[in-house]
């Protein structure tokens, strides 16, 4: 299985940040700059950040009120990011007011700088990476543990109760998995309620499930009304991803490529600042075992370009 996207970005996060610690006075501002630039260009790190108020920090406050200029949560990080751009972006009076705020020596203000804004800003996003690169875990486990070992199951339970079967089957596994809100709208006695009361401290998950079936006619066109629904919730609900999962019942697996071609798993599509995943997970009966099929046959395939859905 490919590799986790997220895990990448992860290391090359830690890799600017031991950069930007052993930084000396030469060369501290190229590499606050370099990862500025990389958070900036980063579409995964980028959509966090973009979920933050512009708030302007001001480097002309007096040092001794600094402590009471962090406000908790996410307008902190907010505070931190623009204080960053500022530095490598700003005006050239900039690193004159960085120095009179946090110390007279540069080697002295260039530690306090990165101990106070850059550590922090980084911590949070290594916070919010490490959420989402443990569920794509999950959905990985639960992809696996579909395709190997409850395929006739799942096939059952879709012939009887359809995609909504596959689906309460997929978020139970979710919530077994530590996912505490596996819903992307929750269910009500009534149906799906569009006003989620206490959606201030309930976090749901953006995703949605398909079918792939081609004697039904679902194909594509359900993958398009998948994405529709993930990106109508993620801006809904003020998400920075969004999940679609497609249960395969064609013999002939299906393969979801990226506008990018890599070898990350699994293939994605980012679009207005967000980042939307899709995972096939291939339940068909098969025939024949795969140590009796024919080595030497290309396995055929169904693929469905990304950009595609998205002009659909």
């Amino acid at each position: 299985m490919k590799s986790i996207y997220t895990d990448r970005v992860l290391n090359r996060l830690e890799q600017y940040i031991t950069e930007i610690h052993d930084a000396h006075r030469l060369n501290y501002y190229d590499r606050l700059r370099a990862f500025k630039h990389y958070c900036a260009t980063t579409s995964v790190i980028a959509s966090c950040l973009a979920q933050l108020s512009e708030t302007p920090y001001d480097f002309r406050v007096d040092p001794g009120d600094l402590d009471d200029r962090w406000p908790a949560g996410e307008a902190g990080y907010a505070y931190r990011w623009n204080a960053i751009n500022q530095a490598v972006d700003g005006h050239s009076n900039n690193k004159d007011l960085i120095f009179s705020q946090l110390g007279t020596r540069q080697s002295l203000a260039y530690s306090q700088f990165t101990k106070m804004f850059v550590v922090p800003l980084y911590h949070y996003l290594v916070d919010q990476l490490e959420a989402s690169s443990m569920m794509l875990y999950i959905l990985l486990r639960y992809k696996r543990w579909a395709e190997w070992f409850e395929a006739e199951k799942l096939r059952w339970i879709y012939s009887n109760d359809g995609e909504g079967g596959l689906d309460r089957d997929l978020r139970r596994f979710l919530f077994e998995s530590g996912i505490d809100y596996p819903y992307s709208q929750p269910q009500s006695p009534g149906g799906r309620a569009d006003i989620v009361a206490g959606l201030e401290t309930d976090d749901p998950l953006v995703l949605e499930v398909k079918i792939w079936d081609s004697n039904k006619g679902y194909k594509k066109d359900r993958c398009c009304d998948g994405l529709r629904q993930v990106m109508d919730y993620a801006d809904r609900y003020g998400k920075d991803r969004g999940y679609v999962v497609v249960f395969n019942l064609d013999p002939e697996p299906v393969e979801f490529v990226g506008p990018i071609d890599t070898d990350e798993w699994p293939p994605r599509l980012e679009h207005g600042g967000k980042t939307y995943y899709f995972i096939a997970v291939d339940i068909a009966e098969q025939m024949e075992p795969v140590s009796q099929r024919d080595k030497g046959k290309p396995v055929k395939t169904y693929t469905v370009p990304l950009v595609e859905l998205l002009v659909s």
